[in-house]
């Protein structure tokens, strides 16, 4: 049985080089761990240790499909302005209105 840090090394060194990445089901990851069952717990130390490695590991929404993919590095507001709302604010500064 492997450890979630073996695992996470293993796929890792398997598709780090896969840029879209990859998922895998979980009748994949029973079997490529020799685990008889594992939980989400396994997936999140699992996902821990691919972060250290700048790469996640998340459950979809059914627990049926993980996905092993690459992590961002470039902050949301440094895109090209295209990608970028214009700050708006409906607050505006109390003025003294003089009386006359």
């Amino acid at each position: 049985m492997k450890s979630a840090k073996e695992f996470a090394v293993w796929l890792y060194d398997r598709f780090k080089e896969v840029p879209e990445g990859v998922y895998l089901s979980r009748d994949d990851i029973t079997t490529l761990s020799n685990r008889q069952h594992f939980s989400l717990d396994f997936v999140n130390d699992i996902h821990y240790e691919l972060t250290l490695k700048n790469m996640g590991f998340v459950a979809g929404t059914h627990r049926d499909k993980f996905y092993l993919f690459h992590l961002p590095t470039v902050y949301w507001q440094h895109q090209e302005v295209i990608y970028l709302e214009e700050r708006q604010s409906n607050v505006y500064p109390i003025t003294q209105q003089s009386i006359s």
